[in-house]
C-alpha cells in the first residue's frame, strides 16, 4: 500500500509544502505466500551435458560399431537422426568396493554393480535420445529475491529447492524486521537435501531394478 505524506513549513514569507510517497507493507507475512511466489522455470542459459555435471555417468560413445538386428535392441545402443553407436561405461564408480566393505558378498556386490550399470545405461540412452532440460528456481517477494540455476531434476527443483529458496527469502525478510509465520525448520530441510544428494551421488544404494 502506498501513502502520500505532506509536510508544510514556513520559509520567510512563503509556506512550503512537500509531498512524499511511501510504501507501507504488513510487517507480518505467511511463509506460504512466499512459497507461492517461488517458481520453477526452465533454465535456457545452461548448456552443460548432464553426464558431465552429475556423478556416476562416466562413459565413452563408440560410434564405430553399429547395431544390426537384435543388437540394436541391446542396452546402451543409441540410434538417433545424427548418431548411432554404443555407450560404454568407463568405471564401476567404486560401487563394488563400496558394497563389499559394507558386508555384501562378492556375488551380491557384483549383482548390485550390474544392476546399477543397467540403470546408468538406460539413463544415458534416454539423454542421448530425448535430450535433457535444466531448471532454475527463483523467488521475488516484496522486493526480496533469491534464485538458483542449473538444476537437472525438475522434481528435486519443485520439492526441495523451491522450499529452500523460499526459506532464503524468508530469512532476508526476517533480517529486515519482518515477522514470517510458518517458516519450516531449515535444519530439517538441509538434512533432507543432504540425504537426497548422498543417495544420488552414491548412485546405487537402491540397486533393485526400477
Amino acid at each position: 500500500m502506498r501513502k502520500t505524506i505532506t509536510t508544510s513549513f514556513r520559509h520567510g514569507d512563503a509556506m512550503v509544502t512537500t509531498a512524499t510517497t511511501v510504501t507501507v507493507e504488513n510487517a507480518v507475512v505467511d511463509f506460504d505466500d512466499i512459497l507461492e511466489a517461488t517458481e520453477v522455470v526452465p533454465d535456457e542459459h545452461y548448456w552443460e551435458t548432464p553426464w558431465d555435471t552429475c556423478d556416476g555417468f562416466d562413459h565413452a560413445f563408440n560410434s564405430s560399431r553399429y547395431g544390426h538386428g537384435e543388437e540394436s535392441n541391446a542396452r546402451g545402443y543409441v540410434c538417433t537422426r545424427d548418431r548411432a553407436g554404443w555407450i560404454e561405461l568407463t568405471s564401476d564408480f567404486g560401487l563394488y568396493k563400496y558394497h563389499r566393505e559394507r558386508g555384501a558378498s562378492k556375488q551380491v556386490a557384483a549383482e548390485m554393480v550390474a544392476c546399477d550399470r543397467r540403470r546408468t545405461l538406460d539413463q544415458l540412452v534416454k539423454w542421448y535420445t530425448d535430450g535433457w532440460q535444466w531448471w532454475g528456481v527463483k523467488c521475488e517477494y516484496l522486493g526480496f529475491e533469491d534464485s538458483v540455476w542449473g538444476i537437472d531434476d525438475d522434481e528435486y527443483a519443485e520439492n526441495e529447492v523451491r522450499v529452500e529458496i523460499a526459506c532464503e527469502v524468508a530469512h532476508q525478510m526476517q533480517e529486515a524486521g519482518f515477522t514470517v509465520n510458518g517458516v519450516p525448520d531449515r535444519k530439517a530441510e538441509y538434512r533432507s537435501n543432504r540425504i537426497w544428494h548422498i543417495r544420488r551421488n552414491q548412485h546405487g544404494q537402491n540397486w533393485k531394478d526400477n
